[in-house]
């Protein structure tokens, strides 16, 4: 017995001290490969997701997104395009996430209804280093509220309140380009930089180290995504530190010093007993007016480091600064060909590269393929069986779409690649195209400023023709589709001198 009790005593001494490395080592190297073999087979057998079609590399480790968004800079939405080919309309693109590509399905995934909530992925947004901004909010309801602040402020009335200074900006930016074609007419003029939405249109050469340092920065946002913990890490560094080590850094801390600047400002001015009103009188308040002096937002959303968070994430989003003169902008909307030239211009431009990703976490989201779908992949879909199935998507599944799939896609933009308005021509071939116009994104988290891009490119555009194409007239000449003089149109575009050009037609 008593042999026995002393060795049990023995035995609770025993510590992890007193085992050899090589076999503490060996049994966390055992520890690390069931562990692994244990995922490999959840995400490969036995996940929700395990019988959607994908290559069995995507499904098993997002390092196979890595490969071709960080070492191949970005390739993974033409990737996903080519894997859509070979497994059909409905793919598995990492171990978390389905990739759709029925152009229909946008308006399931990106409902109007806001009752529909739709949560974003912190994968996507973490990016941005903005985690209180709109546009990084993931949760549904949080950013309903937030949107809620601002979203008046870019209505389609107020955008209209806008157009004199849209147009001031424009005819700075025409009178650059008159006196560019007069002093140096040799030496091109790169105009990336003059529709620049961070552009001084007075500045000989448009303020382009802050478009060159944004454009560096946004190489960055891929490996910020899969490396999320790099963000706070870098913001943690001093700013001065920052600034020597990175072009980027150094734009990105100048323009949040100014918009950090700016809104403190305004809400010094707001708070004061004579600024309360003060918003009522200003020409052209700004957005964030509408943040400081809303009441639809606590005080904690009013702070002014979140709104400067606000500022940069919208900076970085916006679209070129473009105007023109004294041209009503609801009228200039009427013009047929000229919103048919926009809009097949915002078509071409992408928008969005990316995929949008987005979950339902309250519904299991239903996807059959549908007429359309079985157009665009006849070879995929070939037994009655795959043009019959039903996915069932459960709650918490990351689902994706990509825009420039849609408004790529052959069977509704024939040649797609090719500039075409025409096809934009009558009511009910826009009616049906607008359906697809997603490159401003869809639904409830739709673009916020996609009233004031319209009403840019409006103004510029047809400030440009009447200055350098047409005559001193605005509309008139078009058909209630807008047919009437289009084989005029077409011939300028492609470079042939057709009739007098005295009359505009938008």
């Amino acid at each position: 017995m008593a042999s026995t009790t002393a060795f049990l005593t023995r035995l609770t001494t025993i510590t992890f001290s007193s085992l050899t490395q090589p076999l503490l080592i060996m049994f966390l190297l055992s520890l690390l490969t069931l562990y692994t073999v244990y995922i490999a087979i959840y995400r490969l057998y036995l996940s929700p997701l395990a019988d959607i079609p994908g290559p069995r590399l995507a499904a098993l480790t997002k390092w196979y997104e890595f490969y071709y968004e960080v070492i191949l800079h970005g390739q993974y939405t033409f990737k996903i395009i080519e894997l859509h080919k070979q497994y059909g309309p409905i793919i598995r693109i990492n171990p978390w996430e389905v990739h759709i590509a029925d152009p229909d399905f946008h308006r399931v995934l990106l409902p109007t209804n806001t009752n529909r909530r739709r949560h974003r992925t912190p994968f996507f947004t973490k990016q941005f280093g903005a985690d209180e901004s709109i546009v990084a909010t993931n949760d549904h309801d949080l950013h309903k509220l937030r949107r809620s602040a601002v979203g008046p402020f870019f209505s389609t009335q107020n955008t209209r309140a806008l157009q004199p200074v849209i147009e001031e900006r424009v005819d700075a930016l025409l009178a650059r380009l008159r006196e560019h074609g007069k002093t140096k007419k040799d030496i091109p003029l790169n105009m990336m930089y003059a529709y620049s939405a961070t552009s001084y249109v007075e500045d000989p050469d448009f303020r382009a180290e802050i478009t060159n340092g944004i454009l560096t920065g946004s190489n960055y946002g891929k490996i910020f995504q899969h490396f999320p913990f790099l963000v706070p890490f870098l913001a943690s560094i001093p700013p001065g530190m920052l600034a020597a080590i990175s072009p980027f850094y150094r734009t990105f801390l100048h323009l949040r010093a100014c918009i950090t600047a700016q809104i403190g400002e305004i809400e010094k001015s707001l708070r004061s007993e004579e600024g309360k009103n003060a918003h009522l009188d200003i020409p052209h308040p700004t957005i964030f007016h509408s943040f400081v002096n809303t009441e639809a937002l606590p005080p904690i959303e009013k702070s002014v480091p979140r709104i400067a968070q606000e500022g940069q994430v919208l900076l970085r989003e916006a679209i070129p600064d473009d105007a023109n003169e004294p041209v009503d902008l609801a009228r200039l909307e009427q013009l047929p060909y000229l919103r048919a030239v926009i809009k097949e211009s915002m078509r071409l431009s992408v928008g969005a590269s990316g995929r949008i990703t987005r979950v339902a976490p309250d519904e299991t989201l239903r996807f059959k393929p549908s007429k359309l779908c079985l157009q665009c992949y006849p070879d995929q879909l070939k037994t009655t069986e795959d043009k019959e199935k039903e996915w069932l998507l459960p709650p918490g599944t990351e689902i994706s779409m990509t825009s420039y799939q849609i408004t790529t896609n052959p069977e509704i933009f024939p040649d797609p690649h090719a500039f075409v308005p025409e096809r934009w021509l009558g009511k009910e071939n826009e009616m049906r195209l607008d359906k697809y116009m997603t490159v401003f994104g869809h639904g409830a988290r739709v673009c916020l400023g996609m009233q004031l891009a319209y009403a840019e490119m409006y103004l510029m555009l047809s400030k440009m023709w009447r200055v350098w194409e047409g005559g001193p007239q605005v509309g008139g000449g078009e058909d209630e589709d807008g047919k009437e003089d289009v084989e005029e149109k077409k011939g300028r575009r492609d470079g042939r001198t057709v009739g007098s050009g005295e009359k505009n037609h938008g």
